[in-house]
C-alpha cells in the first residue's frame, strides 16, 4: 500500500511539474490517518451523483467524518465542462494521490440564503477545507469565516463581502484565488483575428469582474491584432451579458440571430450557457470559444478555449494546506493570490486535436504568449468602463435582446 500511495505522489508530482500555477512543493503525506478517495472515485462518471440532491445527501454518507475537502459549486452542474468541473478535476487529483476524502454539493436556488446553507451543509458534515467556486459564494463566506474559524475556505475568483456588496477583511481560515482572465481573453481574441475571423460575438453570463475581465481581455486582443494586420475598419463585435451563467431559449435565440446576421464566432463566456450558443452554431454553421478549461471535446465546433488553470491552482493549494499541518500558511492566510500567464497559469489548449486553428501558427500564440509572461503586453482593465478600441463594438443590454 505504501508503494501504491508513493507512485501516486510521484504522479501528482509530475503533473505540478508541468503545468501548475505558482510555486510548488510536494504534496503533504500523512499515511496513518489518510484512507483512499474511493467516497467520489466511482461517482465522477455520473453526473447526478456528484451533487447534494437539496444539500442532503453527504450529510447521510456513513463516511462523513472522513471527508476532508468539500467542494461547493453553485446552481449550474459540477460537471458543467467548465468551471466547476476544473476544480472538481483538481481536487481529484490531490484527493486520489493523498488519499483523502472529499465530497461534492450543489446550490439549488440561486439565492444569497442558498449559497450559505450550502457552505453550512458542508461544515455541518464536518469538512476541514471548503472550496467555494465562483463569486456567488463571496458573501456566504464573508458571514460565515469569524462564525467557523475552525473551518478553512479556499476562494476560487472571489473575495469575501458582506450583505451589502462591501469587501471584508479576510480571516486568516480564508485564502482566495484570483485569475488575469484579460489575458486569455486577450489571447482567443487575438488568435481568432489572426486565424481570420472578421465577425465576433461575446455572450456574458453576469457583469461579474472575472467575466467583464474575460470580455474587456476579448475585445482588446481582437483590437491588437487589427491594428497589427491594419483592418480594424472590418472587424465588429456585438457584446452581451445574458444576465445568468445556465443554458436558455433566449440566449439560443441571440446567438442565432447573430450567426444568421453575419457573425462568425461566439465568445460563450460563463457556465453551461454554452450549451445554448453551440445549439445555434450547429443550427448555423457558427463557430464558438470556450472558457475556463478546454472544451473542446464537447463540440468540434469549439475553435479553441480561453483557460486559467483552476485545476492546477487547486493543486497546489490544497497542497499547501496539508502541507502546512491542515491549515493556510502564513503567506496565503487571509490573502489573494492572483493568477496569469506569468504563472503559467493562462493558455490556450494545444494538445492532441484541441488546437484547430488553421492560419494562425502556434508559433505565433507562443510569442504571444511569451510577451504576455513577460509582461511585454500589458492589458489594462477598468471593471466600471469599457475598454477604448479601434474596431466597432455593439453593446447590447438584457432589456434590449429580452424586447427583440
Amino acid at each position: 500500500m505504501k508503494k501504491k500511495i508513493n507512485i501516486l505522489f510521484m504522479i501528482v508530482t509530475l503533473m505540478l511539474l508541468v503545468s501548475a500555477c505558482g510555486t510548488q512543493t510536494a504534496p503533504a503525506v500523512e499515511p496513518d490517518n489518510m484512507q483512499p478517495a474511493d467516497q467520489t472515485s466511482d461517482e465522477i462518471d455520473d453526473p447526478e451523483q456528484d451533487t447534494v440532491e437539496d444539500n442532503t445527501e453527504n450529510s447521510r454518507d456513513d463516511r462523513k467524518s472522513g471527508v476532508r475537502i468539500a467542494l461547493v459549486t453553485d446552481v449550474s452542474s459540477v460537471m458543467d465542462s467548465g468551471f466547476n468541473q476544473a476544480a472538481l478535476q483538481g481536487i481529484q487529483t490531490y484527493a486520489d494521490g493523498a488519499g483523502v476524502f472529499y465530497s461534492t454539493y450543489s446550490t439549488d436556488t440561486d439565492t444569497s440564503d442558498s449559497y450559505k446553507n450550502t457552505v453550512l451543509t458542508a461544515i455541518q458534515d464536518n469538512a476541514e477545507l471548503i472550496v467555494c467556486v465562483g463569486t456567488h459564494f463571496e458573501q456566504a463566506v464573508g458571514e460565515l469565516q469569524n462564525d467557523y474559524s475552525d473551518t478553512y475556505f479556499l476562494l476560487l475568483d472571489g473575495v469575501p463581502r458582506d450583505a451589502s456588496g462591501d469587501f471584508v477583511d479576510i480571516a486568516s481560515n480564508v485564502h482566495c484565488i484570483a485569475y488575469r482572465e484579460e489575458e486569455a481573453g486577450y489571447l482567443v481574441g487575438y488568435m481568432s483575428v489572426k486565424e481570420g475571423y472578421r465577425k465576433f460575438g461575446f455572450i456574458g453570463g453576469e457583469p461579474l469582474p472575472a467575466v467583464k475581465g474575460y470580455g474587456y481581455g476579448f475585445l482588446q486582443g481582437i483590437d491588437e491584432a487589427a491594428v497589427s494586420i491594419e483592418d480594424s475598419d472590418e472587424i465588429q463585435v456585438e457584446y452581451w451579458y445574458a444576465d445568468t451563467f445556465s443554458a436558455n431559449k433566449q440566449i439560443e435565440e441571440v446567438s442565432t440571430e447573430w450567426y444568421q446576421s453575419g457573425t462568425e464566432i461566439i465568445f460563450a463566456c460563463g457556465g453551461s450557457l454554452y450549451e445554448s450558443v453551440l445549439s445555434a452554431a450547429e443550427e448555423c454553421n457558427g463557430v464558438l470559444i470556450g472558457v475556463d478549461a478546454d472544451q473542446s471535446g464537447i463540440s468540434g465546433r469549439f475553435l479553441t478555449s480561453a483557460t486559467k488553470g483552476i485545476d492546477s491552482s487547486v493543486i497546489v493549494a490544497l497542497d499547501d494546506f496539508f502541507a502546512s499541518g491542515k491549515k493556510w500558511p502564513e503567506e496565503l492566510a487571509g490573502n489573494v493570490v492572483s493568477y496569469g500567464a506569468k504563472e503559467k497559469c493562462i493558455s490556450l489548449p494545444v494538445q492532441g486535436n484541441a488546437w484547430r486553428f488553421q492560419t494562425a501558427t502556434i508559433n505565433e500564440y507562443l510569442q504571444t504568449l511569451a510577451r504576455l509572461r513577460s509582461g511585454d503586453i500589458q492589458i489594462p482593465i477598468d471593471a466600471d468602463t469599457p475598454p477604448q478600441v479601434t474596431v466597432t463594438v455593439i453593446y447590447h443590454d438584457q432589456q434590449e435582446e429580452s424586447d427583440s
